[in-house]
């Protein structure tokens, strides 16, 4: 090769190569650090659940926590973790009532599926309550409601609960009372166990125990129930007596045993009498065979719109069908 191209190619390649190296230099700068990994959060799953400013016996309460809300989990202990809340303060809290996302998701994924469906009257909690994602003891909780306040029921399931109980030992004779008796073995026993679907405020949505709760129509049929369970009740009709407003009521009722495969077995309407002012009953039919959802609606006739409502039940030969109602006046009528 000629003297002057060797010179020519050797005075490039300083500069090809500090071409390179600012390229890659540049390039180093202009790479932005990976994003902080997302903040571990949880969720608040009880009542006033304390928020303990440390940990040990000089600890204080600097505030409290409930159903639902995000904290972002900065560390744990036996027993307790370390969280920040929403508006800023960190502080400890009991582990037990905290939840992780997926059983937050859990219980959304229940609320939407149980949107549609109607309501079948409202409860009275008789305690404090935890909801449940499925009606087992042993399923995730998430929400807690308090005792006193007021839910709507959506729907009823009988679950078997196994519990284990010690048989009683074999009696021994007096020809063997010296040999060592075998040990008593463990017989499971099956209890059946109700549950209500219900849905609180702001449509938090859960199963809970039915007896932890009770269907609370007003006092002035609620009185009539003959110790009979009320699973559902609705006001069918309003009406103006003397300028008090009285209300029309359908409830339907259960015997009061538990595991009963049916959701109600009796109805009964109340309609008030202005003539001897009190309620009366204007129909009640037994020995049925019902469940979820009822409805109530309202049925054009000659007169007017009339209350109706419809019921599923099923039939001697244990098939389904809709049984229809509507109101002539304070009459109830088969509707089809």
């Amino acid at each position: 090769m000629p003297l002057r191209r060797q010179r020519s190619c050797l005075a490039r390649f300083p500069l090809a190569v500090l071409a390179l190296c600012s390229g890659l230099a540049a390039a180093g700068c202009s790479r932005e650090p990976p994003p902080p990994p997302p903040p571990d959060v949880a969720y608040v799953q009880g009542l006033e659940v304390p928020l303990l400013d440390q940990l040990g016996p000089g600890s204080a309460a600097i505030g409290s926590m409930n159903n639902g809300e995000e904290v972002e989990v900065l560390g744990t202990r036996p027993r307790w973790t370390q969280v920040r809340t929403a508006d800023g303060r960190t502080g400890w809290m009991q582990s037990r009532f905290l939840a992780d996302s997926s059983v937050r998701d859990r219980f959304r994924a229940l609320a939407l599926q149980s949107a549609p469906l109607p309501s079948q009257g409202t409860v009275r909690l008789q305690r404090d309550a935890n909801l449940h994602a499925e009606p087992n003891r042993d399923s995730d909780t998430f929400y807690r409601l308090a005792e006193g306040i007021e839910a709507d029921v959506l729907g009823h399931r009988v679950v078997s609960r196994s519990s284990a109980r010690q048989a009683s030992p074999p009696s021994t004779s007096s020809e063997v009372s010296s040999a060592t008796p075998e040990a008593s073995a463990d017989v499971v026993v099956q209890t059946p166990e109700d549950w209500l679907l219900v849905r609180g405020s702001q449509r938090r949505t859960g199963w809970m125990l039915e007896s932890l709760a009770d269907m609370n129509p007003p006092l002035e049929v609620g009185q009539y129930r003959e110790g009979l369970r009320i699973r559902a009740w609705f006001v069918i009709h309003r009406e103006i007596d003397d300028g008090i407003e009285r209300s029309w009521y359908l409830w339907a009722t259960a015997r009061r045993l538990a595991g009963l495969p049916y959701d109600f077995d009796e109805i009964r309407v109340f309609v008030w009498n202005p003539n001897r002012d009190r309620y009366e009953t204007s129909y009640r039919e037994r020995d049925m065979i019902g469940f979820y959802p009822i409805e109530v609606g309202t049925w054009d006739t000659s007169r007017g719109p009339s209350p109706t409502f419809a019921l599923q039940v099923e039939d001697e030969s244990g098939n389904r069908i809709r049984k229809q109602y509507v109101m002539e006046g304070r009459i109830v009528r088969r509707a089809q």
